[in-house]
């Protein structure tokens, strides 16, 4: 997730615009080898977020599974939100959730999602789903000690971090190394 498809996104999806601040993001993974989320885990979620939000943005991976994606839905529908489900049709609004959050809340389980949150520059916030092994609590432990992440417990104070990204730092790096 670069600056430039964030911008992008948030031309493409100026309709965003129209939803209450603060606009949180919420990206929601899932377990790697089950079969789907636990939907209380995404019921619980969504309350929690709801319970600070102005709105919601919110999108379900594949892994999330759809029982999971309707107790998250359930959990929203009371307040202004969009809800992404994996698999509709469209144009996937992803992006456009990055680039319109004021901060993003993401399950600690998707290390691909918690990467393209801290593109942003907004703060990130760690849901943690349960069940996480070391390396995923390492990597979260890392991110926090780095000023990076706070866990979702912290929400919704704000602070400020600096947006990351990775790929144009190594980049640059192979080019001052001639390797390119």
């Amino acid at each position: 997730m670069s600056q430039a498809r964030l911008d992008a996104a948030r031309q493409e999806w100026a309709v965003l615009a129209e939803l209450p601040a603060p606009r949180i993001a919420v990206l929601v993974g899932g377990p790697v080898r089950a079969e789907g989320m636990d939907p209380g885990v995404a019921a619980a979620l969504g309350a929690e977020v709801a319970g600070f939000a102005g709105s919601v943005l919110a999108t379900a991976s594949r892994r999330t599974g759809a029982a999971a994606t309707d107790a998250l839905a359930g959990a929203l529908s009371g307040m202004p939100h969009r809800l992404h489900r994996w698999g509709d049709a469209g144009p996937n609004p992803y992006a456009g959730f990055l680039a319109w959050a004021d901060a993003v809340v993401v399950t600690g389980d998707s290390v691909s999602m918690l990467s393209e949150a801290l593109a942003t520059a907004v703060p990130v916030f760690i849901a943690d789903p349960g069940g996480l092994g070391p390396r995923h609590l390492r990597l979260h432990g890392g991110l926090i000690a780095a000023g990076q992440a706070k866990m979702l417990a912290a929400a919704p104070t704000p602070f400020d971090r600096p947006k990351l990204d990775e790929a144009a730092r190594v980049a640059a790096e192979i080019r001052a190394r001639g390797w390119l």
